[in-house]
């Protein structure tokens, strides 16, 4: 039986968080591309509390020198003119970014939302939403898919129009892709031009039904593609039960199942966990090397990082409380009065540990840090420390001048 502190210790090990010191040549990652090909899938969201959840996530893993717009170029690269794809958006039951390669392993998903759509959506709906597209090569922006189909009708925010809906629909469902950005401007367009040839070869030889979403032909057997997707879950969750590896796919707890022992996962009992976790070989290996009490070291306060709401150790509520002993509650709709911590709360990590909560604001050039909140055990001295230098951290990377702290901690 293994301890949590061991699997604390090697998940954190496992997400290739650079020393604050670390230049390019030995960082784990290169680039923002390189996160993305390594956790798999990066959760989308547009708050500006501090910055987009993307670049948060992965400026988690890159050096104090990478900046916050170098991730958007990484991720995007040559914006809408032709440059090499390296992910696409798509979703779990967030919208989320993918690595392009990964295409194929989400056939599945792809299947269930095109059966959904073409039980609501008309073929003459679809074919005009295509036309469009087609007319548009480097991708149509959403205004220009409304302006040109259906009434004309441009909408804003929530406020969807129908032909809107028609299109996200349709992206679910992949006969649109979304492979580029211009700004922060989505880009609707054809698999077969947004998405390289050598990936829609692996998906197979053909078309499902003419629909447009990529599939059929040679495809792999679902048994296989649930083994992909385990397997790649893995590589960022380290280690993990059947009920994680479906929140992070959006699968069945059948599926999920399914994908684990059809990957060739080792199942390993961990203390205090209700259910067996699963890892590969060579992880089963490390935890039988790592010392029980590595997850409960607290590492030098230069090396913190601020762990985003959205970042892969936290999306999942459930598992952050299992692994971390971190009961993280994200407030930001909730009322003010209401609110336990603050409006965009991050978790300062030090070694293995989650020391403390910051409620983090950007306000113009300065990364103000609203409050403070060590965890159990935690002086409150030794949280003051991390959260400050992991603030520096983060306010170099994102180019703000200065970082503001609490009046008690000046």
């Amino acid at each position: 039986m293994h301890t949590a502190e061991a699997v604390r210790a090697v998940v954190v090990a496992g997400q290739g968080i650079p020393a604050r010191r670390a230049t390019a040549a030995d960082a784990p990652f290169g680039d923002a591309a390189d996160v993305l090909r390594h956790v798999g899938l990066v959760q989308l969201d547009p708050l500006m509390r501090v910055s987009t959840a993307q670049r948060l996530t992965c400026l988690t893993r890159l050096p104090r020198r990478r900046s916050a717009e170098a991730v958007d170029t990484a991720l995007w690269p040559a914006g809408v003119r032709g440059g090499e794809r390296v992910g696409f958006e798509a979703f779990t039951k967030v919208a989320c970014l993918f690595p392009v390669e990964d295409w194929p392993l989400l056939r599945l998903s792809r299947a269930r939302h095109r059966d959904h759509a073409e039980r609501v959506l008309s073929a003459s709906e679809r074919r005009e939403i295509l036309a469009v597209v087609a007319d548009h090569p480097g991708g149509a922006p959403i205004g220009a898919i409304e302006t040109g189909a259906g009434p004309g009708v441009r909408t804003a925010g929530w406020n969807w129009s129908e032909v809107k809906k028609a299109a996200e629909l349709m992206v679910r469902a992949g006969e649109l892709v979304i492979t580029a950005r211009e700004g922060t401007t989505r880009l609707f367009d054809l698999p077969e031009r947004g998405l390289p040839a050598e990936v829609l070869e692996a998906d197979g030889p053909g078309r499902d039904g003419g629909a447009g979403g990529a599939g059929g032909g040679a495809s792999e057997p679902d048994d296989e593609l649930l083994a992909g997707l385990a397997r790649r879950a893995l590589g960022t969750m380290v280690v993990a039960t059947e009920a994680d590896v479906a929140h992070h796919y959006h699968l069945s707890p059948t599926q999920a199942a399914t994908g684990v022992r059809a990957a060739g996962l080792v199942p390993v009992t961990i203390a205090g966990w209700r259910a067996p976790g699963w890892c590969t070989a060579e992880v089963a290996e490390q935890l039988g090397r790592t010392d029980p009490g590595d997850g409960e070291a607290v590492g030098p306060a230069g090396e913190a990082r601020l762990i985003g709401p959205f970042d892969p150790l936290l999306r999942d509520r459930r598992r952050a409380s299992r692994i971390l002993g971190f009961d993280y509650l994200f407030e930001a709709y909730v009322p003010a009065a209401k609110r336990v911590y603050g409006h965009y709360v991050m978790g300062v990590l030090s070694g293995s540990r989650m020391v403390a909560r910051a409620d983090v604001q950007r306000v113009g050039d300065t990364l103000r840090i609203n409050g403070i909140f060590p965890e159990r055990g935690i002086r409150r001295r030794s949280a003051e420390a991390r959260t400050r230098a992991a603030a520096e951290t983060l306010a170099a990377q994102l180019g703000a001048a200065d970082v503001a702290l609490p009046d008690a901690v000046l």
